[in-house]
């Protein structure tokens, strides 16, 4: 799948910024090179754990998590959601899983967060994150 061309925001204005989460680094790399064309700024956490530990400890001016469902540690990408919407309830979340059955439990679990099933299509992962960030008519694509 080819990335199509990147438009990149107005200077002037803060560029967005995503947390990546996912456990396998060359989905993570991917995803992040893509959003960083496209113009995000881009953090990357291997684990829900490190995600929290990066959301907790910095003062990020952190705008959407991008974040697998499984992956090692105390937490998957569901807790991760659901502390995110506890603790910070203003950084909207999309989840993501290669494994179909948890697409209910993501219904179940987290109803209000978007969720894509692997392989997902980076376009329509980008198209919903800027719907998301209030800001999806400034790139479209056919």
């Amino acid at each position: 799948m080819a990335p199509a061309k990147a438009k990149f925001p107005n200077p002037k204005e803060r560029t967005p910024t995503i947390l990546v989460v996912d456990d396998e680094p060359l989905i993570r790399m991917t995803v992040s090179d893509y959003l960083q064309e496209c113009g995000f700024k881009v953090l990357e956490a291997s684990n829900a754990d490190e995600a929290q530990q990066m959301i907790q400890s910095y003062a990020l001016d952190l705008d959407l998590v991008f974040s697998d469902v499984k992956m090692p540690g105390t937490k998957d990408g569901f807790a991760l959601a659901q502390w995110i919407r506890t603790h910070r309830p203003e950084i909207p979340v999309v989840l993501a899983s290669g494994d179909s059955s948890k697409i209910q439990k993501a219904h179940d679990l987290c109803a209000d967060e978007p969720f894509f099933s692997k392989p997902y299509d980076l376009q329509l992962v980008v198209t919903k994150i800027r719907q998301l960030l209030g800001s999806d008519d400034s790139d479209r694509r056919s």
